[in-house]
């Protein structure tokens, strides 16, 4: 009886361990999603800039922005943008009408407006120089002295092109419409859609 007893609690053990270690595995690590994108706040990427440079992506969105809404669920959760994004970029989500107080190359920046109403975050206001679309990205210099500025909703497959140009410094090479001949792209190809069958023909 305890033999039995002694087995089942084993292959349970190694049962539970199993699936522990699939979920760990698929996921690639306790409680992150399989490919997500790591957002830093934006002392963090700063901070992490300085020690190995690389160039800080920042998400302008608000809690009320559907497109926004949209950009996270189509083209931030693709497996192949996060991947790249995680690799080449130190990325951050910033709320642009947030009421915290952040601190950029030395100075912060507040929210001016009365708590409770919608108002523009100053980090906003001067990084988007004024043009307060969401969602809207930038791309910060290694230096953290040069912003490009990159407005509005984009599928995968026209916001990947974008993502290699900046992290390439391409930028400073070539121009953009230059570029994009020589772009392969890392996404699955989409099928074209059917041909439509006409009528017959007698």
């Amino acid at each position: 009886m305890k033999k039995k007893i002694l087995l089942s609690i084993s292959v349970l053990a190694v049962l539970v361990f199993s699936i522990s270690q699939a979920s760990v595995s698929k996921a690639g690590g306790p409680g992150e999603k399989q490919s997500a994108i790591h957002w830093y706040s934006l002392e963090e990427a700063q901070r992490l800039s300085d020690s190995i440079p690389r160039k800080i992506f920042v998400d302008f969105s608000t809690s009320w922005c559907g497109w926004c809404k949209r950009m996270d669920a189509e083209t931030f959760s693709n497996p192949i943008i996060a991947k790249y994004m995680n690799e080449h970029y130190y990325c951050v989500k910033f709320d642009a009408e947030t009421h915290d107080t952040v601190t950029f190359n030395g100075q912060k920046f507040f929210n001016r407006g009365p708590e409770g109403q919608r108002s523009a975050h100053d980090f906003a206001i001067t990084v988007l120089q004024g043009r307060l679309s969401y969602p809207s990205y930038a791309f910060i210099s290694k230096d953290r002295l040069k912003f490009t500025i990159l407005p509005g909703y984009m599928p995968a497959d026209q916001f990947e092109p974008y993502l290699h140009y900046y992290a390439e410094e391409k930028e400073n090479v070539v121009t953009y419409e230059e570029y994009l001949k020589t772009f392969v792209s890392e996404l699955p190809k989409k099928e074209a859609p059917p041909k439509p069958i006409g009528p017959p023909q007698y």
